[in-house]
Protein backbone atom coordinates (compact mmCIF):
# COMPACT_ATOMS: atom_id res chain seq x y z
CA UNK A 1 0.00 0.00 0.00
CA UNK A 2 1.14 3.46 -0.59
CA UNK A 3 1.17 4.61 3.19
CA UNK A 4 3.94 1.90 3.76
CA UNK A 5 2.08 -1.25 3.41
CA UNK A 6 1.60 -4.18 1.09
CA UNK A 7 0.30 -2.95 -1.95
CA UNK A 8 -2.67 -5.07 -3.46
CA UNK A 9 -1.18 -7.55 -5.92
CA UNK A 10 2.17 -7.99 -3.86
CA UNK A 11 1.84 -11.17 -2.46
CA UNK A 12 3.64 -13.32 0.10
CA UNK A 13 4.06 -16.64 -0.51
CA UNK A 14 2.62 -17.35 3.40
CA UNK A 15 -0.43 -15.01 2.80
CA UNK A 16 -3.54 -16.27 4.23
CA UNK A 17 -5.68 -17.21 0.54
CA UNK A 18 -8.40 -14.91 1.52
CA UNK A 19 -6.23 -11.87 1.67
CA UNK A 20 -4.44 -12.80 -1.49
CA UNK A 21 -7.79 -12.84 -3.26
CA UNK A 22 -9.54 -10.14 -2.30
CA UNK A 23 -6.50 -8.09 -2.71
CA UNK A 24 -6.55 -9.46 -6.69
CA UNK A 25 -10.69 -8.37 -6.77
CA UNK A 26 -9.86 -5.05 -5.53
CA UNK A 27 -6.78 -4.92 -7.78
CA UNK A 28 -9.31 -5.41 -10.79
CA UNK A 29 -11.41 -3.52 -9.85
CA UNK A 30 -9.31 -0.66 -10.89
CA UNK A 31 -10.18 -0.96 -14.48
CA UNK A 32 -13.38 -2.98 -14.41
CA UNK A 33 -17.05 -3.36 -12.73
CA UNK A 34 -17.65 -6.00 -10.35
CA UNK A 35 -19.85 -7.59 -12.33
CA UNK A 36 -17.22 -7.90 -15.19
CA UNK A 37 -14.65 -9.28 -13.16
CA UNK A 38 -14.32 -13.47 -13.97
CA UNK A 39 -13.10 -15.72 -11.53
CA UNK A 40 -10.70 -16.70 -13.94
CA UNK A 41 -8.89 -13.42 -13.72
CA UNK A 42 -9.01 -13.86 -9.88
CA UNK A 43 -7.28 -17.01 -9.78
CA UNK A 44 -4.64 -15.54 -12.61
CA UNK A 45 -4.02 -12.86 -10.46
CA UNK A 46 -3.84 -14.12 -6.34
CA UNK A 47 -2.31 -17.10 -8.10
CA UNK A 48 -4.80 -19.47 -6.16
CA UNK A 49 -6.63 -22.83 -7.92
CA UNK A 50 -10.21 -23.12 -8.75
CA UNK A 51 -11.32 -25.13 -6.00
CA UNK A 52 -9.15 -23.19 -2.87
CA UNK A 53 -11.03 -20.06 -4.41
CA UNK A 54 -15.02 -21.64 -4.16
CA UNK A 55 -13.46 -23.07 -0.78
CA UNK A 56 -13.61 -19.58 0.57
CA UNK A 57 -15.72 -17.32 -1.64
CA UNK A 58 -19.12 -18.13 -3.21
CA UNK A 59 -18.30 -15.83 -6.62
CA UNK A 60 -16.60 -12.60 -7.14
CA UNK A 61 -19.78 -10.14 -5.19
CA UNK A 62 -18.82 -12.15 -2.43
CA UNK A 63 -15.13 -11.71 -1.93
CA UNK A 64 -16.17 -8.08 -1.94
CA UNK A 65 -19.34 -8.07 0.31
CA UNK A 66 -17.43 -10.00 2.72
CA UNK A 67 -14.84 -7.35 2.80
CA UNK A 68 -17.57 -4.99 2.99
CA UNK A 69 -18.77 -6.47 6.20
CA UNK A 70 -15.39 -6.60 7.85
CA UNK A 71 -14.40 -3.50 7.10
CA UNK A 72 -17.90 -2.65 8.79
CA UNK A 73 -17.84 -4.77 11.70
CA UNK A 74 -14.78 -3.26 12.71
CA UNK A 75 -16.04 -0.20 12.79
CA UNK A 76 -18.69 -1.23 14.84
CA UNK A 77 -16.79 -2.48 17.64
CA UNK A 78 -14.80 0.67 17.92
CA UNK A 79 -18.41 2.54 17.76
CA UNK A 80 -19.28 0.00 20.72
CA UNK A 81 -17.11 1.35 22.69
CA UNK A 82 -17.17 5.26 21.63
CA UNK A 83 -20.88 4.58 23.23
CA UNK A 84 -20.06 4.02 26.61
CA UNK A 85 -18.26 6.96 26.79
CA UNK A 86 -20.38 10.09 28.15
CA UNK A 87 -20.50 12.84 25.55
CA UNK A 88 -18.24 15.92 27.10
CA UNK A 89 -16.11 18.75 25.58
CA UNK A 90 -13.03 16.00 25.34
CA UNK A 91 -14.92 15.00 21.50
CA UNK A 92 -13.07 17.90 20.39
CA UNK A 93 -9.25 16.58 20.58
CA UNK A 94 -8.80 13.55 18.62
CA UNK A 95 -10.03 10.45 21.16
CA UNK A 96 -9.24 7.31 20.83
CA UNK A 97 -12.32 5.77 19.06
CA UNK A 98 -12.17 8.21 15.98
CA UNK A 99 -8.09 7.68 15.85
CA UNK A 100 -8.82 4.17 15.67
CA UNK A 101 -11.54 4.08 13.12
CA UNK A 102 -9.05 6.62 10.71
CA UNK A 103 -6.35 4.24 11.49
CA UNK A 104 -8.75 1.20 10.10
CA UNK A 105 -9.65 3.08 7.04
CA UNK A 106 -5.91 3.78 5.93
CA UNK A 107 -4.78 0.21 7.00
CA UNK A 108 -7.07 -0.52 4.02
CA UNK A 109 -7.02 2.45 2.22
CA UNK A 110 -6.81 1.46 -1.64
CA UNK A 111 -9.50 -1.01 -1.17
CA UNK A 112 -11.64 1.93 0.27
CA UNK A 113 -10.54 4.18 -2.51
CA UNK A 114 -11.52 1.07 -5.32
CA UNK A 115 -15.14 0.69 -3.51
CA UNK A 116 -15.87 4.18 -3.69
CA UNK A 117 -14.47 3.99 -7.24
CA UNK A 118 -16.39 4.25 -10.57
CA UNK A 119 -16.18 0.93 -10.34
CA UNK A 120 -16.39 -0.19 -7.35
CA UNK A 121 -20.10 -1.48 -5.44
CA UNK A 122 -22.53 1.40 -5.21
CA UNK A 123 -24.80 0.22 -2.66
CA UNK A 124 -21.35 0.33 0.04
CA UNK A 125 -21.76 4.63 0.00
CA UNK A 126 -25.46 3.67 0.96
CA UNK A 127 -24.36 1.01 3.65
CA UNK A 128 -21.69 2.88 5.18
CA UNK A 129 -23.45 5.99 5.34
CA UNK A 130 -26.85 4.10 7.10
CA UNK A 131 -24.43 2.18 9.56
CA UNK A 132 -22.50 6.03 10.60
CA UNK A 133 -25.64 7.48 10.88
CA UNK A 134 -27.18 4.35 13.48
CA UNK A 135 -23.86 5.76 15.46
CA UNK A 136 -24.45 9.33 15.65
CA UNK A 137 -28.13 8.94 16.10
CA UNK A 138 -26.91 7.11 19.46
CA UNK A 139 -23.92 9.61 20.18
CA UNK A 140 -25.53 12.53 19.63
CA UNK A 141 -29.42 11.94 20.61
CA UNK A 142 -29.13 12.57 24.00
CA UNK A 143 -27.36 16.85 22.79
CA UNK A 144 -29.41 16.86 19.62
CA UNK A 145 -32.97 15.34 20.42
CA UNK A 146 -35.50 14.65 17.97
CA UNK A 147 -36.81 17.19 14.79
CA UNK A 148 -35.96 18.49 11.74
CA UNK A 149 -32.83 20.47 13.00
CA UNK A 150 -31.13 16.65 14.10
CA UNK A 151 -32.59 14.73 10.96
CA UNK A 152 -30.28 18.23 8.76
CA UNK A 153 -27.34 18.47 10.94
CA UNK A 154 -27.09 14.21 10.72
CA UNK A 155 -27.55 14.73 6.77
CA UNK A 156 -25.14 17.77 6.37
CA UNK A 157 -22.21 15.70 8.79
CA UNK A 158 -22.41 12.59 7.11
CA UNK A 159 -21.97 14.18 3.51
CA UNK A 160 -19.09 16.17 4.67
CA UNK A 161 -17.89 12.87 6.34
CA UNK A 162 -17.74 10.44 3.56
CA UNK A 163 -16.32 13.66 0.77
CA UNK A 164 -13.47 14.27 3.48
CA UNK A 165 -12.32 10.77 4.10
CA UNK A 166 -12.45 10.07 0.34
CA UNK A 167 -10.00 13.14 -0.12
CA UNK A 168 -7.97 12.01 2.69
CA UNK A 169 -7.38 8.50 1.53
CA UNK A 170 -7.26 9.21 -2.36
CA UNK A 171 -5.54 13.12 -2.39
CA UNK A 172 -3.63 12.98 0.97
CA UNK A 173 -2.66 10.07 2.38
CA UNK A 174 0.20 11.82 3.94
CA UNK A 175 -1.48 13.59 6.27
CA UNK A 176 -1.85 10.95 9.09
CA UNK A 177 -4.72 9.48 11.01
CA UNK A 178 -4.87 11.22 14.24
CA UNK A 179 -4.51 14.80 12.45
CA UNK A 180 -7.91 13.67 10.56
CA UNK A 181 -9.51 12.57 13.33
CA UNK A 182 -8.78 15.51 15.13
CA UNK A 183 -10.08 17.91 12.37
CA UNK A 184 -13.48 15.43 12.20
CA UNK A 185 -14.27 15.89 16.05
CA UNK A 186 -13.75 19.56 15.88
CA UNK A 187 -15.98 19.87 12.82
CA UNK A 188 -18.22 17.77 14.13
CA UNK A 189 -18.65 18.72 17.83
CA UNK A 190 -17.77 22.05 17.98
CA UNK A 191 -21.15 23.39 17.52
CA UNK A 192 -22.39 21.62 20.81
CA UNK A 193 -19.91 23.89 23.27
CA UNK A 194 -20.23 27.55 21.36
CA UNK A 195 -21.87 29.62 23.77
CA UNK A 196 -24.39 32.70 23.40
CA UNK A 197 -21.11 35.26 23.88
CA UNK A 198 -19.25 33.03 20.85
CA UNK A 199 -22.16 33.12 18.47
CA UNK A 200 -22.95 36.19 16.62
CA UNK A 201 -26.48 37.78 17.32
CA UNK A 202 -29.20 35.67 15.15
CA UNK A 203 -26.71 33.33 14.24
CA UNK A 204 -26.48 30.75 17.34
CA UNK A 205 -26.39 26.69 16.55
CA UNK A 206 -29.54 25.30 16.86
CA UNK A 207 -27.58 22.41 18.17
CA UNK A 208 -26.12 24.99 21.48
CA UNK A 209 -29.62 24.95 23.32
CA UNK A 210 -30.50 21.11 23.17
CA UNK A 211 -26.94 20.49 23.75
CA UNK A 212 -26.29 22.52 27.15
CA UNK A 213 -29.79 20.90 28.21
CA UNK A 214 -28.60 17.23 27.04
CA UNK A 215 -25.30 18.17 29.36
CA UNK A 216 -27.26 19.16 32.35
CA UNK A 217 -29.55 16.26 32.38
CA UNK A 218 -26.59 13.83 32.11
CA UNK A 219 -24.42 15.89 35.02
CA UNK A 220 -27.70 16.01 37.16
CA UNK A 221 -27.72 12.34 38.34
CA UNK A 222 -23.84 12.68 39.50
CA UNK A 223 -23.46 16.10 40.10
CA UNK A 224 -22.55 15.15 43.30
CA UNK A 225 -19.21 12.76 42.02
CA UNK A 226 -15.97 14.81 40.46
CA UNK A 227 -15.60 12.49 38.15
CA UNK A 228 -18.82 13.10 36.44
CA UNK A 229 -18.36 16.67 35.85
CA UNK A 230 -18.42 17.82 32.18
CA UNK A 231 -15.72 20.25 31.53
CA UNK A 232 -16.83 23.67 30.25
CA UNK A 233 -14.55 26.10 28.05
CA UNK A 234 -14.09 29.79 28.77
CA UNK A 235 -15.38 31.54 26.14
CA UNK A 236 -12.78 34.75 25.45
CA UNK A 237 -14.39 36.75 22.19
CA UNK A 238 -14.56 34.54 19.47
CA UNK A 239 -12.64 31.83 20.82
CA UNK A 240 -13.06 29.05 22.68
CA UNK A 241 -9.91 28.55 25.50
CA UNK A 242 -8.05 25.68 25.51
CA UNK A 243 -8.67 22.80 28.03
CA UNK A 244 -6.74 20.35 29.25
CA UNK A 245 -6.65 17.59 26.66
CA UNK A 246 -8.29 14.22 27.21
CA UNK A 247 -7.94 11.15 25.41
CA UNK A 248 -11.72 9.36 25.84
CA UNK A 249 -13.40 7.28 23.72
Amino acid sequence: MADGGRRMGDFEPGDPVDARVTDAVFELMRTDDIPRIRVADVLRQAKVSRSTFYRHFDNVDDVVKTFEDDLLDNMRAINDVALKARFSESELEPTASMVARMDVLMSRREQVIALNGPHGDPTFRHKATAFMRDYFSDRLGEVLGPGDERDLYLAFMLAGHHSLIQFWLAERPDIEPRVVAAALNRLYYAPFFLGEAAAPAGHRSPCVGKAREGRARARAPRATHPASRTCTASIRKDHVEPFTRKESL
